[in-house]
């Protein structure tokens, strides 16, 4: 599919509606000219007085302020008319480069600013130029049912190519015309597209529905000019080269940039595996391990694949090794959309890929690890056995894993490898079908009951992965004896079938909220929203992505109090609690 440039579009005003143009000049190092060059401050933090960069939270913006897209900016030379929808009209010169005291359309006491140079308040210091797929926009509409305004995104450059592709161009160099572009980084997707263009409401929750229906909350790409250049709509856009590596590097360093596994990126298939009747095992090179994507590593994490089959599909598979910048997954074949795409795929295949995810579960500290695994849930043992040996563990180890047989039995081989390293460890094989001639496996099923007393014995850790009936029974023996629940670890992931639908905020009396490292002290009421929304509008910055109770990045320790959650299982937090998805219960310290 042929790659076309659709339509630009500048905005003169951070926040506000922007304005669209038969052509751009690119300039090297920065965008749009007038992009962003004035912003509306909220009073919630300092702007650089000198003009530079600085961060969203200090303007007037539709997280926060939804309406500002009913506004009108018209422009005639340089001079800027911002018209609210009440009919007041206000003039702003845009070459200017005084800090006007106020401006009365948009709220009395606002001061008007304006970035130095012909760079301007980008959402992040380096996002020169945003770019959308309206192809990918196409997609989102019909997975969700509704005809989704490609203006909600706030691109500058439309383009039209085969849907979700335009992560596949990271680290790539674009032509458009006469200039030239670097793809630096996705963009991830905040609260500001929840927001109808026209109506100045907001009329559903993108980034959850990104997270449910994609699996991550990323929409089109940033770029930088590479060379100079004048665009027009109706270009072709074509992919002319690699990137050099500092330009990602430096794209992946900003301080304001998603943390490099979040990004949903190219990788290539370098070598497929059958491990086992109807099981593969897919090692994919991973583009951005030299940046560090894979440096962090923790046994036990998982990847997403992403855009599996024309349904756009997305699974979760557990990283079982990583060797260099190659990953590890191990996939069994069944009915599903995705297991079946992971099993058509060859060595070269590109496939979308963000990751790796997931918390720390194996600690030195403890006395004695136990690995519980049915079926296609010996996956993460491989991973967390090689940790343990790296880290010196020289405590018990136990493992116990069923198959039906032995032509059904995947990695088992790599975890008696991993196991004879470690002097404390024990195996234990049982297959349910058929014994045959495999060394030392017991036919029928292990006694949940005595894997639980040999755990509690030992005081172990317990990692169980397997099939729902599996991880049952086996959490129903642990149960029974009353065993340590935080000792207990279930390898497992968000899914697609994930609630992301926030439950309405019930009808309160005000109440009192601390930040502490903040100090603020203020009453929530239930028009402040979220514990996260009624932090950011005090000038409070909290890392989060999803906004939808998923993705953890804005978990938050409760000092004193309880918050509830809106979004999963119904009750209260009373020692850590996603800000984006809880309001508070009672009066409430956090620590943020």
């Amino acid at each position: 599919m042929m790659i076309s440039l659709e339509y630009i579009y500048r905005y003169p005003i951070k926040g506000f509606p922007g304005e669209r143009l038969e052509d751009a000049r690119l300039n090297l190092a920065e965008g749009i000219v007038g992009d962003r060059k004035i912003g509306v401050g909220s009073g919630a933090m300092a702007v650089n007085q000198s003009g530079e960069w600085t961060p969203c939270q200090a303007f007037q913006r539709m997280t926060i302020r939804p309406d500002l897209t009913t506004f009108q900016v018209d422009r005639h030379d340089h001079i800027l008319t911002l018209t609210a929808p009440s009919g007041r009209s206000e003039t702003i010169d845009a070459d200017t480069k005084q800090v006007e005291a106020g401006n009365p359309t948009v709220g009395d006491q606002l001061p008007v600013y304006r970035a130095n140079g012909n760079k301007g308040y980008w959402d992040h210091p380096d996002a020169a130029l945003s770019i959308i797929n309206l192809s990918t926009v196409d997609a989102i509409s019909q997975v969700i049912g509704q005809t989704i305004d490609p203006l909600r995104f706030r691109a500058n450059i439309y383009i039209r190519a085969k849907p979700w592709s335009e992560f596949q161009w990271l680290g790539s160099q674009l032509s458009l015309g006469e200039a030239e572009l670097d793809v630096i980084r996705p963009i991830d997707r905040c609260k500001t597209t929840s927001v109808n263009v026209k109506t100045g409401v907001a009329d559903l929750n993108m980034p959850a529905l990104l997270v449910r229906h994609f699996g991550h909350l990323y929409c089109g790409v940033y770029a930088s000019v590479k060379k100079s250049g004048t665009i027009v709509p109706g270009a072709s856009v074509k992919i002319t080269g690699k990137s050099e590596d500092r330009i990602i590097e430096a794209a992946a360093n900003a301080i304001t940039a998603p943390a490099l596994p979040d990004w949903p990126r190219p990788m290539r298939v370098s070598r497929t595996v059958e491990e086992a009747t109807d099981i593969r095992s897919i090692w994919l090179e991973d583009p951005l391990a030299k940046t560090g994507s894979l440096s962090n590593f923790k046994a036990g994490q998982y990847i997403r694949i992403h855009n599996l089959a024309q349904t756009h599909t997305w699974r979760s598979y557990t990283v079982s090794a990583v060797d260099g910048s190659r990953l590890r997954i191990t996939v069994k074949r069944d009915a599903g959309v995705g297991s079946q795409a992971m099993h058509s795929f060859n060595v070269g295949d590109n496939l979308t890929v963000s990751g790796p995810f997931g918390e720390a579960t194996l600690s030195g500290k403890s006395k004695a690890h136990h690995f519980l695994t049915a079926g296609i849930g010996i996956t993460p043992t491989v991973a967390k056995l090689r940790y343990l040996y790296a880290q010196g563990f020289v405590g018990k180890v136990r493992v116990t894993h069923v198959a039906r047989t032995a032509s059904e039995l995947a990695l088992w081989d790599d975890v008696v490898d991993a196991a004879k390293r470690l002097s404390g460890s024990s195996l234990e094989l049982h297959l349910t079908k058929n014994v045959g001639d495999t060394v030392g496996a017991k036919l029928g099923r292990p006694d949940p009951s005595k894997l639980a007393e040999y755990a509690k014995s030992d005081k172990a850790d317990v990692h169980i992965c397997g099939p729902t009936t599996f991880v049952n029974s086996v959490m129903a023996a642990l149960g029974s004896i009353d065993f340590d629940e935080e000792k207990i670890f279930l390898d497992t992931f968000s899914s697609p079938s994930v609630e992301t639908e926030m439950r309405p905020i019930p009808a309160s009396e005000p109440i009192r909220v601390t930040l502490q490292k903040s100090d603020i002290t203020e009453n929530w009421t239930p028009a402040d929203g979220t514990l996260l929304d009624f932090a950011e509008a005090r000038g409070v910055v909290i890392s989060s992505n999803c906004r939808a109770g998923l993705c953890k990045s804005c978990s938050c320790k409760i000092l004193s109090g309880s918050a509830t959650r809106l979004v999963g299982e119904e009750g209260n937090d009373r020692r850590q609690t996603l800000v984006c998805s809880s309001i508070p219960s009672e009066s409430i310290i956090l620590e943020v």
